[in-house]
């Protein structure tokens, strides 16, 4: 019997929310196709091309239904305790009630609904009597919409949710919402507006007087900018002061971030080694799948600027199975772009499908504006190296366009995240952040 294709498996599936957790289950146990793996086409495949087994949804169709009902089990319960407190014109007990529903829809990655319960949090408190509950609904309302790349209504959330922090002198709170700020900009590529921000988070926590966490984490930021400027020596020492910072504070999740981050400004350096040493010291401290999947790529990239394409593709491709398998579709972009320059960098002509594919989930999935420029320009390259100038050419003046509309006068270096103007030709792609 033909098994289907997941890309088969979603053209038949009407494009509905309760479809989601189908979708979710087919993913999580498809499989590579065995007559494609050992094939040419096998290192071009990407989620579409996996295979899946329509009666493995009939032994758990009820498991699913029965989840699907318990969560909205909790979230019926969480409504009625909204609803309870309004009703004893409780409303910052409404407010937290609502932001409830809003932190278990982000857990279960929707941040559309997490956003909406968000609003509904901030519309609860907002009578001007209780600022701290806005300022944090106005924080998750922000973050939500980041998540959903509605990047200018979540920096004007964070910037509402930082003055009304500023006024009522909540410092942790001021310095959280400059840092989301900060993010937000950052992710248009505005790297000097996102340094403000992360300044004012600075100056906020050092001001506290206390071992604030997002002092630490300020600092880290102020290090990517610093980085992505081309200010290798600013950047060094910001990072060097990150880690200080996060010791004082204990953070726990620390050495993962600091050693991807160092592994990062080890390629920019061109020390590739150091950076192979950073990135495995971070993978094996990392306990999460995001950043499991971020620093594989990272390591990918280390690993390809020295030549060793199999170790590579290894490891770009364990990234893909764990994105697949965690349910974190939004990261399969940066995989298939990963995995389109090694498959170039081999001498594949057809390195284009994975290209095409990480474009193909940008647009479908309204990723930053970012993400679709660093694509083009690694789709570029490689069609420059494939002999076809033309296609290269448009494909950069498409990458360059979207740079420029993000304030980004530079393309990436090769390796390193870096956006000034390097000495050799334009960069493929970089690597990126957890």
């Amino acid at each position: 019997m033909a098994r289907l294709t997941l890309d088969e498996a979603r053209d038949a599936l009407p494009p509905l929310d309760e479809m989601r957790p189908v979708f979710d289950h087919l993913l999580a146990q498809s499989q590579p196709d065995p007559a494609r793996t050992w094939s040419g086409s096998g290192r071009l495949g990407t989620l579409g091309t996996r295979l899946v087994s329509g009666g493995s949804l009939a032994g758990v169709a009820g498991r699913l239904a029965a989840e699907h009902a318990a969560a909205l089990a909790d979230i019926y319960r969480v409504v009625a305790r909204a609803l309870e407190a309004l009703e004893g014109e409780d409303r910052p007990a409404a407010a937290r009630a609502l932001l409830d529903a809003a932190a278990l829809e982000e857990k279960r990655d929707r941040p559309d609904r997490a956003e909406a319960y968000a609003g509904s949090a901030y519309r609860a408190a907002r009578d001007g009597k209780h600022d701290a509950t806005t300022a944090l609904a106005l924080r998750r309302w922000a973050r939500a919409a980041r998540a959903l790349g509605k990047l200018a209504e979540a920096l004007d959330r964070y910037a509402h949710a930082y003055e009304i922090a500023s006024i009522t002198s909540d410092g942790s709170a001021a310095a959280e919402a400059a840092v989301g700020a900060g993010n937000v900009l950052e992710d248009q590529g505005r790297w000097e507006d996102a340094a403000t921000w992360y300044r004012r988070a600075l100056e906020v926590a050092e001001r506290e007087g206390e071992p604030l966490s997002e002092r630490w984490y300020a600092l880290l930021n102020l290090h990517i900018v610093a980085r992505s400027r081309g200010a290798i020596d600013e950047s060094r020492d910001l990072l060097q002061r990150a880690q200080d910072a996060a010791a004082t504070v204990r953070v726990p999740d620390s050495v993962p971030l600091l050693e991807n981050a160092r592994g990062q400004l080890s390629m920019a350096l061109g020390d590739f080694p150091a950076a192979e040493a950073h990135l495995r010291t971070a993978l094996a401290a990392a306990s999460g799948s995001r950043a499991r999947v971020t620093i594989r790529l990272n390591l990918a990239e280390a690993l390809l600027a020295q030549r060793r394409i199999l170790d590579a593709a290894e490891q770009a491709r364990t990234a893909e199975q764990e994105a697949i398998r965690a349910g974190l579709v939004p990261k399969l972009p940066e995989v298939y772009r990963v995995l389109g320059r090694i498959a170039s960098a081999d001498g594949e002509p057809d390195a284009f499908v994975l290209f095409e594919r990480a474009l193909e989930l940008v647009r479908e999935r309204a990723l930053p504006p970012l993400e679709e420029a660093m694509t083009l320009q690694a789709y570029a390259e490689h069609e420059e190296r494939s002999g076809a100038p033309d296609v290269a050419s448009a494909l950069r003046r498409d990458a360059a366009r979207r740079f420029e509309a993000l304030g980004i006068s530079h393309m990436r270096h090769a390796w390193a995240d870096v956006f000034a103007p390097a000495p050799d030709s334009p960069p493929p792609d970089s690597p990126r952040e957890i």
